[in-house]
């Protein structure tokens, strides 16, 4: 089963730029160095907070999940940043399966 996991980490406003440039080096590197294993990584920047960032990654799998946190890129990466980042939360999701269709075309649930 797929891991998807996201997180919310506010950079230092004196390091916003350096910050973002070398999330998005480790969001390049977790997809081109782990083919198969990441299979998404993306960063986003809140409009009216430029400290704020969202993180949505998906791996293959736990043992993928893993192995990024467990990799020198990912190490490197943390101590590199670890000066800029004031606070960091995370959260993992388990994705719910729709119902299944009721059979009924064009009636509304109710």
């Amino acid at each position: 089963m797929s891991v998807l996991h996201t997180a919310h980490l506010r950079a230092r406003p004196d390091a916003v730029e350096l910050y973002k440039a070398r999330l998005l080096r480790h969001a390049r590197n977790s997809l081109e160095r782990e083919p198969g294993g990441c299979l998404r990584f993306d960063v986003h920047q809140e409009r009216d907070d430029p400290t704020l960032f969202l993180l949505i990654e998906v791996y293959r799998d736990e043992e993928a999940f893993a192995a990024h946190r467990s990799s020198p890129h990912f190490q490197e990466y943390r101590e590199d940043t670890k000066d800029w980042v004031s606070e960091r939360q995370w959260w993992y999701w388990t994705a719910l399966e729709l119902p299944a269709p009721s059979g009924a075309a064009g009636k509304e649930d109710r």
